[in-house]
């Protein structure tokens, strides 16, 4: 169990109040704002860094527990103490030395080293579970120091779409570090799933028509889908209006993590699905799609964000299939929305870039 809290007036020596636990000995040299973390028996507590001492304050065993029980957490996702070395940009044999450290102050063995690999033990998982949440706490306390006085600054880690940063975020993400030149984006463009619980991201755009609800998400534009071809490909090959007509088509085809994306029509009769036939190109790129059906390989279905200049300059053309919606998605129509913790949007950096993003890619 953990007590989390905020010392007071801290001076050379002496005593500070620390809330309901009592009183804390002031170690020499430490002025506030300093943030503590409570155990039951062991103060940990962090200013620009994380000292852990015994609860008389005297300072016997300079051991950086909250450093430990970062390569700790770490090396419980990679399951590697050369990949946790990496990360930290330290020695394998530092990490190696601190979790030692560790397992013998808690008196518990909480992985099993195998020449071959490395496991959580039963203690190990139980652990992580009690630590992590606390160590996010602090950390982002740390964070929060003095926030608003400063130039946001730091980084900040963002996931979106392949297609949608491709075509959409680049441009935003330039813009803002001519904005917030102090803030550093680490955009990680994937269209896996990422749970955004785990807290190793700040900001997800994602397309959903059910946003969840642990999460604030704003909406920036729908994300409906047409069916567009060039000029040209359609004055040579005649445009379809029924999905009949689709298979004497030439198809640019979308390819997903599952596969290629089927296309859902929905109509009064209800959806049904149709499997591309007649490929002329398979991508999960959405520059190579939009640059083939540009250069008349085919029919496509795209999201109408992604071509929307191309439709009003007439380099594309929309086709529309006799009284059907086809989409990429199943259900009704979705929306692009941003996704954030509410809490991370007290972080400086991540205020700052969720404002700049809705601001820019926001439409009606």
């Amino acid at each position: 169990m953990y007590t989390f809290g905020r010392l007071g007036d801290v001076g050379h020596r002496g005593w500070a109040w620390t809330g309901r636990d009592g009183l804390l000995p002031a170690m020499a040299g430490v002025a506030p704002p300093v943030w503590w973390l409570y155990d039951g028996g062991n103060w940990i507590v962090s200013k620009f860094g994380f000292l852990y001492c015994d609860s008389r304050g005297n300072q016997e065993r300079a051991i950086d527990k909250l450093q430990s029980i970062r390569y700790f957490l770490k090396l419980c996702e990679t399951l590697s103490f050369k990949g946790t070395a990496e990360f930290f940009g330290v020695p394998s044999s530092t990490v190696s030395r601190a979790l030692k450290a560790l397992e013998a102050e808690l008196g518990v063995a909480l992985v099993e080293r195998t020449t071959r690999r490395v496991r959580l033990t039963e203690a190990g998982r139980w652990y992580r579970g009690e630590v992590a949440g606390p160590l996010r706490a602090l950390a982002m306390a740390d964070e929060l120091v003095d926030v608003q006085a400063r130039e946001p600054s730091g980084r900040v880690r963002i996931t979106a779409m392949q297609g949608y940063g491709e075509l959409r975020l680049f441009r935003v993400i330039e813009k803002l570090g001519r904005v917030h030149p102090l803030i550093v984006c680490d955009l990680d463009l994937t269209n896996r799933f990422v749970d955004l619980s785990a807290g190793n991201i700040d900001i997800a755009i994602r397309a959903t028509a059910t946003p969840p609800d642990d999460l604030v998400a704003r909406r920036l534009h729908d994300h409906r889908f047409v069916l567009v071809a060039s000029p040209a490909y359609l004055e040579e090959r005649g445009a379809p209006s029924t999905i009949e007509d689709l298979r004497r088509h030439e198809v640019i085809a979308y390819r997903g993590p599952a596969g290629i994306k089927p296309w859902h029509a929905s109509g009064p009769a209800g959806e049904a699905v149709y499997t591309p036939e007649g490929l002329s190109l398979v991508s999960s790129s959405g520059l190579l799609i939009l640059h083939a059906v540009a250069a008349g390989q085919g029919l496509t279905l795209v999201p109408r964000w992604s071509v929307r200049a191309s439709l009003a300059d007439g380099s594309l053309r929309e086709v529309r299939l006799d009284g059907l919606r086809l989409s990429l998605m199943p259900g009704p129509v979705a929306s692009m929305y941003l996704l954030y913790d509410a809490k991370k949007k007290r972080l400086g950096r991540v205020r700052a870039t969720v404002d700049f993003f809705s601001a820019e890619l926001s439409e009606p």
